[in-house]
């Protein structure tokens, strides 16, 4: 940068524009600035003039006469300020008006140095070389903001984009071109209610706090330009310019995957602690169903060896009806009837059956319980998907067995798949409560109850997990946003919008696997699981 701007090399590249309609002083200044190694580009009207500064690769340094034809040099001056030109352009003001308030006029209209007519070269020379200096600092800050990797925008008094460096644009998905002159409000709604709510730094000893003040910084939510949401740590500054504008320049850092892994680690903590607490109370519950389990057996064997004393018994009542005493039988006809006899010969091995099915279902659910809760290896590890998926189907029950039949397709062929089977079961996990809750907004309360259907399928190199409902279905306005980390449609308090996002990462990046869904509006939606059969170990 220093070189570019330095001793000849400057003059040798530097473009200078001449505006003026005196042919004379066209000619003679032409030789004049090419001696000085400049190249100069000459017009002889305002119009023409402003077609250049307004190329792209125009010139930097442009002498005005303050009086010519089409747009005098005033005019000229305020395109320049503002036009949002990719570059500084400096601008020297010629004229023969000497009143101060004309030169006040010409000032305010954007011109950094004025000369008066004629022109002396010496003076001219040291003003282009004032010039140089000033684009050579303003071309190294322009430089550490375009290569900064934080994006900054600077705002004019409408709150448009002035300017912003090639990160700032990309944080929220424009093109460089179609990102300058956007409304700040439709990038970061909420940013006017957050300047009002947020703290003013106070300004420290060498502070100017009339000319510039500043805001601690803020976590934001923006919006890019497919739609989707992006979490942005943004802080404020305010200056006061020599013209009395004040000019707001943002700071703007993109943390969505910051605050992604964040919300990641911190549901992995959480998930910890309950199946800490799930592994605990599956095994305080594990003993006592043991006990049950053993005494209802011990219950129906007991009757069974009953029954054959029972049967005895109904022969000797019999046989003592023709004995001398028979008031032994009426006693033990009495003594059966008071019993009801024949009703729990019926009924008793029924509650013993019905309390042994109760156990044992009680049993497999501590079991789910406790292989769900078990976080295993973190590296990937040979997994029984359809019993996982069983399982995690099982401690879910109470999520959608009030509003969905749950029907299951497993590929009895399907091989172990090379997983971490906690964070696949989490998945699956998010993904049926997710349908459960699409269903509800269905079914809500009819009585009724929808479908969710969750099958398995070898595909060539594949393991394949569908998880298929017939709920709400996806709206198309918000498909493309259904993984993007915070997006949610439900209520505030019932969602944090992290489920499907987590669960794409889980997939996509972990798991080197894919993640997609088929939906059709008030059809439902199937998601669909892809992982790989063969991976490399990424812990």
């Amino acid at each position: 940068m220093r070189g570019f701007f330095n001793g000849a090399l400057i003059r040798g590249t530097m473009k200078v524009l001449l505006a003026d309609d005196d042919r004379v002083f066209q000619l003679m200044l032409d030789r004049t600035l090419a001696k000085w190694g400049y190249q100069p580009i000459v017009v002889g009207d305002g119009e023409e003039a402003w077609r250049h500064l307004a190329a792209p690769d125009g010139p930097s340094i442009a002498i005005l006469d303050w009086v010519m034809p089409l747009a005098d040099g005033l005019e000229v001056c305020r395109r320049v300020r503002s036009g949002n030109l990719a570059r500084y352009v400096y601008v020297i003001l010629l004229t023969s008006k000497s009143s101060s308030d004309e030169l006040k006029s010409g000032l305010e209209a954007g011109a950094d140095d004025y000369l008066p007519k004629p022109v002396n070269s010496d003076e001219l020379r040291l003003r282009l070389r004032a010039g140089c200096r000033v684009l050579e600092s303003e071309g190294r800050y322009r430089d550490i903001a375009e290569n900064a990797s934080d994006g900054i925008v600077t705002l004019d008094e409408r709150n448009r984009i002035h300017f912003a460096n090639n990160a700032a644009a990309a944080i929220f998905g424009y093109p460089r071109a179609e990102f300058t002159g956007l409304a700040i409000a439709t990038l970061v709604p909420d940013l006017e209610r957050h300047l009002h709510n947020t703290c003013l730094r106070v300004p420290g000893a060498n502070d100017d706090a009339a000319r510039v003040r500043s805001w601690n910084s803020v976590e934001i939510t923006g919006k890019r330009q497919t739609g989707g949401n992006v979490v942005l740590d943004v802080s404020f500054s305010e200056s006061l310019q020599v013209d009395q504008e004040r000019v707001l320049t943002l700071m703007i850092r993109d943390v969505t995957e910051r605050r992604r892994l964040e919300e990641e680690r911190t549901q992995a903590q959480r998930l910890e602690s309950i199946g800490q607490l799930a592994a605990g109370v599956a095994h305080e519950i594990n003993t006592p169903i043991q006990y049950i389990g053993d005494n209802a057996k011990f219950l129906d064997q007991s009757f069974r060896d009953l029954a054959p004393f029972v049967d005895a018994h109904l022969r000797i009542e019999k046989a003592l009806r023709n004995s001398p005493e028979p008031e032994l039988a009426e006693e033990l006809a009495r003594v059966f009837e008071e019993a009801d006899i024949d009703y729990l010969r019926v009924e008793v091995p029924k509650a013993i059956e019905q309390l042994s099915e109760g156990v044992e279902q009680v049993a497999r659910i501590v079991r789910a319980m406790k292989e769900f809760s078990h976080r295993g290896r973190a590296e990937k590890t040979p997994v029984n998907l359809n019993h996982a998926i069983e399982s995690t189907i099982l401690i879910s029950r109470n999520e959608w067995k009030y509003v969905a039949d749950m029907t299951t397709g497993f590929d009895a062929d399907l091989p172990p798949v090379p997983c971490v089977a906690g964070e696949i079961n989490q998945v699956v996990l998010n993904l049926i409560v997710n349908a459960a809750h699409a269903i509800a907004d269905v079914v809500k309360d009819s009585g009724k109850k929808g479908a969710i259907h969750v099958s398995t399928r070898h595909n060539e190199g594949w393991a394949e997990i569908r998880v298929r409902d017939s709920g709400t279905g996806i709206p198309e306005a918000i498909r493309s946003k259904v993984f993007d980390p915070f997006f949610t449609t439900k209520e505030v308090g019932k969602g944090t919008g992290q489920g499907l996002s987590i669960a794409h990462s889980v997939i996509v990046q972990k798991h080197s696997g894919r993640l997609t869904f088929d939906t059709q509006c008030g059809i439902g939606t199937t998601f669909l699981i892809q992982l790989p059969l063969e991976q490399p170990d990424i812990s």
